[in-house]
């Protein structure tokens, strides 16, 4: 099989975490060795939800959290003179931990775009180099499309010409691994906010209670007047339109699957019969 990566996106809501454990799991019964990264977790190639804190400036940061040092270590890997935590999967929640670490993040503007471009082409590149010698696939969950798409339009805002030379060039760095990409559509992209608002209820707060403050905070959300709900649902509607434009401009294989109807075994009997062999 040529393919070494595959990668799933699509709106909030639409299956992407669930269908990138069905495909692991697809491959590690056929005896294929697979590494699956998901919203949240260490990865490799993205800097989604990483603090990227200096190798210097790391050991000042642990003692100031003593109780969480062993916990913090556990997540956290070095890479080229800093510290990768991923805060996010660190517990218990501490709100002043996660305050600090967000300080760190690359996305959201809180760096130049042009030191957030060269941090993800030489990750992406350097995984692509590291993934074409090694036996196996690589699943990656919303790191292509939906982190950087977050980035390049509800912060740099840039124009739908310059997003698709944005992707071209970092799919670029990776394109020797035969990439897949599958894109998971739902047509009535209210309903399926209002269905998983419902499901992501957590004892800190429901997630659609802090998602509309983000989005309306954003420069494009401030721009075009996005406003609670009806303004989330519009800027999803304008991201599904930029996500779907993009991908037809990508020289790799994609498949895009219609799955509103939620008829789950259906979707993989079609979406299992297109997978790479």
């Amino acid at each position: 099989m040529n393919t070494k990566l595959i990668m799933i996106e699509g709106l909030p809501g639409s299956g992407k975490s669930t269908l990138a454990i069905k495909i692991a799991n697809y491959y590690q019964s056929r005896g294929l060795n697979v590494s699956v990264y998901t919203e949240g977790t260490y990865h490799p190639a993205d800097l989604a939800w990483i603090a990227c804190i200096p190798e210097a400036a790391f050991p000042t940061i642990l003692e100031q959290f003593g109780s969480m040092k062993e916990e913090i270590h556990r997540h956290t890997k070095m890479e080229n003179g800093y510290a990768l935590v991923a805060y996010t999967q660190v517990k218990p929640h501490d709100d002043l931990f996660y305050q600090m670490m967000e300080s760190y993040e690359v996305y959201d503007n809180r760096v130049p775009f042009s030191t957030f471009t060269e941090l993800h082409w030489k990750r992406w590149k350097s995984f692509g180099d590291r993934v074409i010698t090694e036996n196996g696939i690589t699943i990656f969950e919303c790191s292509f499309l939906q982190n950087h798409l977050g980035e390049l339009m509800n912060y740099q805002m840039k124009d739908l010409y310059a997003m698709k030379a944005y992707f071209n060039e970092l799919l670029n760095t990776v394109v020797d691994l035969s990439p897949v990409l599958i894109y998971l559509s739902h047509s009535d992209i209210r309903e399926t906010i209002e269905r998983v608002s419902q499901e992501r209820v957590f004892d800190d707060g429901s997630w659609i209670d802090g998602i509309i403050p983000y989005y309306e905070s954003t420069p494009y959300g401030k721009k075009h007047n996005r406003v609670g709900m009806d303004g989330f649902v519009q800027t999803l509607m304008d991201r599904k339109e930029a996500e779907l434009e993009i991908i037809e401009s990508l020289p790799i294989e994609t498949f895009i699957y219609e799955c509103s109807d939620y008829d789950w075994d259906e979707l993989w009997l079609r979406i299992e019969s297109n997978l790479p062999k």
